[in-house]
């Protein structure tokens, strides 16, 4: 069969002026680079994974606690991303230089590909091109997480080289497009234990319609890659039940799992987003528009896959619980796809008016970038009343729905946090442990003995009931320091203060003693014994 039969290339197969797209990536980049830098930081759960890198790196294995101590627990979701920090360890090169570098690179090639690729498919609309391509760089979640600490870009990245390879314009030489494709799949599969799910909404749609319509090129290299992909997948679970003695990595088992209230929780979580960053939303719906108004421009495999991960993402975030982090990160794989099919809207639009698909874009674009600057179309009455961090206070007395305020919470504290363990490195005993809370810079640094409070790390936390009441999203099955006295940590807890302010008043009657001094002049190390 005819490989181009039944199957619609990008445009007509059009070449876009150059001059269109370096104007477009230019719309796109230099939004996207100011925001990377205005939010650039770590987050506390990147030094989860950070430590099994080094152990990794150190020749232990990727475990979190010496395994002649404990069986190993599966605390980290990234598993690539751990190995890739691991080499860089080995090399010399620090994972809170690394994971910035590549997650940056990771989130520029994002961009230029997919600003590359709506500029082919719609050369003929430029105001769109250019919207679209503002719409995509200046949307907040992007920049954020292309720091962090973690993979979510990468992730991201991955789904959408894998989405724009196989819908390139046809070739006969399949079997080489399955092997590219291939590679892909394996690659996003192994990056985040929950992307086997983006490699099949990928890949499903031009399976679908090329079996219906009987083109094996089309169907073929999408079929071979999810092939490799299941592969890759069930392979990696047979490595984690002998490595783990679990199917699902211990972070998977501290959620509240697939059920009403982490749905409800999850709703909230989306809806939250839309709210705090309105163009969000817009694309949301946008894309689902231009999947259908540019079918046939695109081709029907394009706009289903659209459709299908714009959805299919969404819902995935909904019924997963919603993340207690900051701006949006699970809705962070949407996004570019939701920019994709709003092209399509846009062009249509444009079509039609210039001025308004201008005027569309632009707005969108201003509804999500003001929350960078925790500036708000919707009030925050509004916007609370789908608070879904439901344990959680922020700077404020009272609850807060402001994603700026969560990302300096999240960032102050990892760097606190990174402070304590480093003192307690320099102070506590060999052989200390410690119950904590939130375990990633603080164990990273101590590199002490770690009881996990919040179970990500910890398996019989993890294998707990949830609470009856809702907490903040990752922390459902948090215990108390005392669950662990059976253990007899050395310390139940760990901080630093002025060394005038000891000892802190919220430990009034607590069992506390000065371990040495802080980092900072003036500071001193307080450790509290059971």
């Amino acid at each position: 069969m005819d490989p181009t039969q039944d199957q619609v290339s990008p445009n007509g197969g059009a070449v876009a002026p150059r001059g269109l797209v370096y104007a477009a990536l230019v719309t796109a980049l230099l939004p996207f680079a100011l925001l990377v830098h205005r939010f650039d930081f770590l987050c506390d759960d990147a030094f989860i994974t950070f430590r099994y890198s080094r152990n990794l790196a150190d020749g232990l294995g990727l475990v979190y606690n010496p395994p002649h101590l404990e069986a190993p627990v599966e605390g980290y979701s990234e598993f690539l991303w751990a190995g890739l920090m691991g080499l860089g360890m080995k090399i010399g090169v620090g994972p809170e230089v690394l994971s910035r570098l590549l997650s940056v690179l990771a989130g520029a090639l994002m961009v230029t590909g997919l600003v590359r690729g709506i500029a082919r498919r719609y050369s003929d609309a430029p105001f769109a091109v250019h919207a679209s391509a503002l719409l995509l760089g200046s949307a907040p979640p992007l920049a954020v997480w292309s720091t962090g600490g973690m993979a979510t870009m990468p992730t991201a990245a991955l789904a959408v080289a894998l989405f724009l390879t196989v819908h390139r314009a046809p070739s006969k030489d399949w079997r080489g497009r399955a092997l590219v494709l291939g590679l892909i799949a394996a690659a996003l599969t192994l990056m985040r234990a929950d992307a086997a799910l983006l490699v099949a909404l990928v890949l499903s749609p031009p399976i679908l319609v090329g079996l219906v319509r009987r083109n094996g090129h089309q169907w073929r290299p999408a079929m071979a890659a999810a092939g490799t992909g299941a592969l890759v997948f069930f392979g990696h679970m047979a490595w984690r039940l002998v490595t783990y003695g679990d199917w699902v990595p211990n972070t998977a088992r501290v959620k509240l799992g697939f059920s009403g209230a982490a749905a409800g929780r999850g709703f909230d979580y989306v809806v939250s987003a839309w709210l705090s960053m309105p163009g969000l939303g817009l694309m949301t719906l946008a894309a689902l528009a231009g999947a259908w108004a540019g079918r046939r421009r695109v081709g029907a495999a394009e706009a289903i896959g659209v459709v299908a991960l714009v959805v299919g993402g969404t819902a995935y975030a909904i019924s997963s619980g919603g993340d207690f982090m900051c701006f949006a990160r699970f809705l962070v794989p949407v996004i570019p796809f939701a920019v994709l099919g709003s092209a399509g809207a846009l062009a249509w639009l444009e079509h039609r008016s210039r001025a308004s698909a201008a005027l569309v874009g632009v707005g969108g674009a201003a509804l999500s970038v003001l929350a960078a600057f925790d500036v708000h179309a919707v009030p925050e009455s509004t916007r609370l009343a789908f608070h879904f961090r439901h344990n959680q206070t922020l700077m404020r007395v009272k609850r807060s729905a402001s994603e700026v305020e969560q990302w300096q919470n999240m960032a102050g504290r990892a760097g606190y946090w990174a402070e304590v363990g480093r003192a307690l490195a320099q102070h506590a005993p060999p052989g200390s442990s410690l119950v904590y809370g939130a375990v990633g810079a603080i164990g990273y640094h101590s590199n002490l003995f770690i009881h996990d409070r919040n179970g990500l790390v910890t398996r019989e936390v993890a294998m707990r009931p949830a609470h009856a009441q809702l907490r903040s999203p990752g922390h459902d099955k948090v215990v108390p320091a005392d669950f662990f006295m059976r253990y007899n940590p050395t310390f139940v807890d760990a901080g630093l203060c002025a060394a005038k302010a000891f000892p802190p008043r919220a430990k009034a009657g607590a069992r506390l003693e000065v371990l040495g001094e802080g980092e900072r002049p003036g500071s001193v190390l307080w450790v509290e014994r059971p």
